[in-house]
């Protein structure tokens, strides 16, 4: 049992090891202490014997988040389990003292979380303890979740979300990123960028989203679907030299002299009106050889 506390106090800081010192006399609690730590998996069976002393569920809920942060992958999540079921216990302590030593603990463990990238340990700690003062971490979360989207680690950025509380600054923040990841799919799996773009739209109407799935069903041929959605947004900017050009590319295609004259005639662009008069001119060109080889 010795050897028990002596490794516990490296853990722990110098007024935590006075109060350890004064429970290591109760049996009970001094073997709980120690079932929790050498099984952190079965820790729930052994923490109803703290749950009356505060101060031994205090010096579990520390020990517990600072050996979790020398941990890796199941070992750490399961010692982290350990400190946010303390946690738990604590939060209704009538212990003045607890709860405010409770506020100090819970900042550093996020602060070290969101330093260190452990986003969505950051994340359950800030959602379950906001009524401690921590809704501000909520928005710094947000921050990090756009680092996580900038490595282009999209699914993990959006189960961040999942897991905080829905607010309108937070589902801003979902369809942002919904879009963002249609558009890069789209280049190489459009049919999986249009169904992540439609989800941004269900989110939120936004004439940027709405433009991007519009590019994306152009891009693959998809012309008629293009067009119903370019016509939607015709006094959005630039959208009617898209639908010219949508127009110019669908006519020659399918050899259509109406689009190509309707393109001409929505174009402010000298450039694209010669681009769609020189198409004009290669498919009457076309015609006339046709029809001269029908009477040969």
């Amino acid at each position: 049992m010795e050897k028990f506390f002596q490794i516990l106090m490296k853990f722990l800081d110098e007024e935590d090891v006075r109060i350890l010192k004064s429970i290591s006399s109760d049996s009970v609690l001094a073997h709980s202490l120690k079932k929790i730590f050498e099984k952190p998996e079965n820790s729930a069976r052994y923490l109803v014997f703290l749950k009356d002393n505060p101060n031994s569920v205090y010096l579990v809920a520390k020990a517990a988040d600072r050996l979790s942060r020398y941990l890796e992958g199941k070992d750490s999540e399961v010692v982290f389990g350990v400190f946010f079921s303390a946690l738990k216990l604590l939060r209704d302590s009538g212990d003045r003292k607890i709860i405010q030593n409770l506020f100090s603990l819970l900042r550093e463990a996020i602060e070290y979380r969101l330093a260190n990238g452990r986003y969505e340990d950051a994340a359950r700690l800030a959602v379950e303890f906001q009524d401690f003062g921590l809704k501000n971490y909520i928005k710094k979360i947000l921050f990090f979740v756009f680092e996580v989207v900038e490595n282009g680690d999209y699914l993990r950025a959006m189960r961040i979300l999942e897991m905080l509380p829905k607010s309108e600054d937070i589902l801003d923040v979902k369809a942002s990123i919904l879009l963002e990841w249609g558009k890069k799919l789209s280049l190489s799996i459009p049919e999986a960028g249009i169904k992540k773009i439609e989800e941004s739209l269900s989110i939120r109407e936004t004439e940027e989203a709405k433009l991007a799935l519009a590019e994306v069903y152009e891009n693959i041929g998809e012309y008629k679907k293009a067009l119903s959605i370019y016509n939607s947004m015709k006094n959005y900017p630039g959208v009617a030299e898209k639908i010219a050009r949508l127009l110019m590319e669908w006519g020659e295609i399918e050899k259509d002299l109406d689009k190509l004259y309707e393109a001409k005639n929505l174009t402010s662009n000298d450039l694209l009106r010669e681009e769609i008069e020189r198409r004009i001119m290669k498919i009457k060109i076309g015609n006339f050889h046709k029809k001269e080889n029908f009477y040969v």
